[in-house]
């Protein structure tokens, strides 16, 4: 019988919810999303667990699933990811020792607060070093989303970190060709940008810039409210739209006006965080971004980000052999850019 799947991605505006059969091809057989009232997280951490856990309730009706083992990740600037250097240990119990000691030097929490976890990259025996990369989660993350689940009657097999997850479903854990692959996570709150090479994750940094602040400023723009500038903004937005063609007191100028200086300060975060990975890896070329999240739905996105970047930028990357059941394959084409951080749980189950 082959193995199921179940990825549970618990986002800041809606949960996403998605079943995988193993096999070849790999089969996704059903897919929901739910959306979340304002609020519900925070930081990461779920603030309104009854909004939540009925959300999840709802995926699970809608799709009518029995599978409780689920496969969750989390994210927020209480999730840190560190690549460290350490004098050379060869024991792996002795470094686990090490690196509860020397975390604190690399995290902005207590010790005692958090959940560590590590593995060592590799050893150089010339230099008496080694590369270890730290994860570590805030236990107030980690502990409102066991809550959560334990409330909805689910049970986590696996707590993933979200860039982690994104890296197993674009299939960079397997892309071992020495090449810098960024990742950005659009999402309703934030930007999440991550560098992997060689299957390792290298880089991880927080942008403060997801799609709830678009909708803002087209708020102050137009002088409506939230739902109608997330309308306009979906209906009018136009990455590279070009204003002198329009009239200055037009719906498309105001929301591209605003989009695009919006555009501009994600484009100002991304320089300045390649810039520093570049400084940390010594002058390392970045050989693509690959954008996905709800954010790549905004028209010509990646055409903007490629012309102001001077970067390859893609929205995906179909490096798994993955079909879809014939009667959501169309709506699950829509919603992919949504799904990846469900989907790369889900494969966690069906592959070694």
């Amino acid at each position: 019988m082959a193995k199921v799947g179940l990825g549970l991605d618990i986002g800041t505006s809606s949960i996403k919810l998605l079943e995988l059969e193993g096999g070849n091809p790999f089969r996704i057989n059903r897919f929901g999303i739910v959306p979340l009232p304002e609020g519900a997280l925070a930081g990461g951490v779920i603030k309104n667990s009854a909004a939540v856990t009925e959300a999840i309730q709802e995926a699970y009706r809608s799709q009518h699933l029995k599978n409780k083992r689920v496969q969750v990740a989390i994210a927020g600037q209480a999730v840190v990811v560190r690549n460290i250097k350490l004098p050379l240990i060869e024991d792996d119990a002795e470094v686990a020792n090490a690196i509860y000691w020397e975390a604190e030097r690399y995290i902005p929490f207590p010790v005692n607060e958090v959940s560590l976890d590590h593995i060592v990259i590799s050893r150089d025996q010339q230099q008496q070093e080694m590369e270890v990369m730290l994860v570590c989660a805030h236990n107030d993350i980690i502990n409102s989303h066991l809550e959560v689940l334990h409330r909805a009657g689910l049970q986590p097999v696996a707590i993933d970190i979200q860039p982690f997850a994104l890296m197993r479903a674009l299939g960079l854990e397997k892309a071992l060709n020495n090449q810098n692959i960024a990742v950005m996570d659009i999402g309703a709150g934030t930007s999440d940008l991550s560098i992997f090479k060689n299957g390792i994750s290298k880089f991880t940094r927080i942008l403060p810039l997801g799609g709830i602040r678009y909708t803002e400023n087209i708020m102050k723009v137009m002088g409506n409210s939230f739902g109608e500038a997330e309308q306009l903004k979906l209906e009018l937005g136009d990455a590279t739209a070009d204003l002198t063609m329009l009239a200055p007191d037009s719906p498309e100028y105001k929301v591209n006006y605003s989009i695009q200086n919006t555009l501009r300060e994600l484009v100002l975060e991304l320089r300045r965080s390649l810039d520093y990975y570049y400084l940390q890896q010594r002058g390392e070329e970045i050989g693509k971004l690959i954008v996905c999240g709800g954010g790549v739905k905004m028209k010509n996105l990646t055409t903007y980000l490629q012309q102001e970047l001077d970067l390859k930028v893609g929205s995906s990357l179909d490096a798994w052999n993955i079909v879809c059941s014939d009667p959501i394959k169309t709506e699950f084409e829509i919603a992919k850019p949504l799904m990846l951080v469900a989907l790369g749980l889900a494969l966690r189950e069906v592959t070694d």
